[in-house]
């Protein structure tokens, strides 16, 4: 090598720049330790947190950037530039960055289905269902899915569409579906029953009756009218009897006078209460009720609402109790029931106002009130109507 070669002075070329930044870094780190070490104990906490911090931002680097490695495809038996060998399993990371492992094959699972769910279905028959203590026609209603009315037009010789006549151990018709229960009298049609539930023809060959077409139909058999519906059955008077004592139920039948003041045709209350202690008339809960239930204490007066004459005045087996019934002559007749006494005669005179008899809780009552009654021509009205 010659004298000019290595008298020729060092260039500034592109590899000089790291070195002077070395230099700059040690030239600072070298200020810093000498500054710390001027006043250690006040400078120590705070450079033991900035090492602290450094040291995990560290870590967690050197994790993610650990995380990234994969293997050589070769290690773990990847087909090789042959093509002799068949990979296994796909390889997979741990949660720890420094251990590995295949990982198994993917599988498909099915989903536990801790609890089985049956599509709902009409019951495939007619059932019978023992009243309970404390039932109602509205929750056995709600029991099985179907509506009061069903309940009542299934059971009409039962019940006769009056709440008060459900009984514990009596025994219930329940449908599978909404509609009627029917009873076929001699004569009938199907096309017949069909109009006098206002349903068609066709509804009555169904799964329950298992009636064929141009099948006659037997007196007797029983029949489910899907959708079908009838008007609520109202107790009427009930014929003169000539039962006397313990066996005269419904015997409070009385004849009229010839001669008697008619009615106004407008009414007043017939108590002084004016609180509603009870069903309403129709009430949503109870539909065929026909009255307002007003609440009473036991031996309260009761007043005519208008004046007539009475019609009844006796025990009523229809879940009445002492039942008072005044026919104003024309058409309208006012029912007074529950009552605790009588004190009007059959076939008397009564003026508006006249106290008929005393509030009660007898019947079919949970407890002291006045069922109160306004029909016209034997079929109820509400009373909210009529009254002031």
């Amino acid at each position: 090598m010659s004298d000019h070669t290595l008298s020729e002075p060092v260039k500034a070329g592109a590899g000089s720049w790291p070195l002077r930044l070395l230099s700059r870094f040690f030239v600072l780190i070298s200020t810093l330790l000498w500054r710390a070490c001027v006043d250690w104990r006040t400078r120590r906490p705070a450079l033991t947190r900035v090492s602290a911090h450094v040291s995990l931002a560290l870590l967690a680097i050197a994790v993610l950037a650990l995380g990234r490695i994969e293997p050589p495809a070769q290690a773990w038996g990847s087909p090789s530039s042959d093509g002799g060998e068949i990979p296994p399993a796909p390889i997979v990371v741990e949660e720890s960055a420094f251990s590995w492992r295949p990982a198994a094959a993917p599988m498909v699972t099915r989903q536990a289905l801790p609890h089985t769910t049956i599509p709902p279905r009409p019951r495939s028959s007619v059932i019978t269902y023992t009243v309970l203590s404390g039932d109602t026609v509205f929750g056995i209603a709600e029991q099985f899915g179907l509506t009061p009315y069903t309940i009542y037009w299934a059971n009409s010789e039962t019940l006769q569409d009056n709440p008060h006549r459900l009984w514990p151990d009596m025994k219930l018709n329940i449908l599978p579906v909404n509609g009627v229960y029917h009873t076929v009298t001699a004569g009938e049609t199907v096309a017949s029953i069909a109009s006098d539930y206002g349903v068609d023809p066709s509804v009555l060959y169904n799964e329950w009756n298992r009636l064929q077409q141009g099948q006659p139909l037997q007196a007797g058999m029983n029949l489910v009218i899907p959708g079908g519906s009838r008007e609520f059955i109202v107790w009427q008077l009930p014929q003169p009897s000539a039962l006397r004592g313990s066996a005269a139920y419904d015997s409070g039948l009385c004849q009229l006078p010839a001669v008697w003041q008619p009615g106004y045709g407008w009414f007043d209350w017939p108590t002084d209460s004016r609180r509603i202690s009870g069903w309403i008339f129709h009430d949503p809960t109870n539909p065929p009720h026909g009255g307002i239930d007003i609440g009473v204490r036991v031996g309260d007066p009761i007043y005519a609402a208008d004046s007539g004459a009475v019609a009844y005045a006796g025990w009523s087996n229809a879940g009445y109790g002492y039942l008072v019934v005044i026919d104003h002559g024309n058409g309208y007749q006012t029912y007074y029931a529950h009552l605790s006494a009588i004190w009007v005669y059959c076939g008397q005179a009564v003026s508006k106002g006249t106290v008929i008899g005393a509030g009660g809780s007898t019947g079919w009552s949970t407890g002291p009130h006045l069922h109160f009654e306004i029909r016209y021509d034997g079929y109820p009205q509400d009373p909210f109507h009529y009254l002031p």
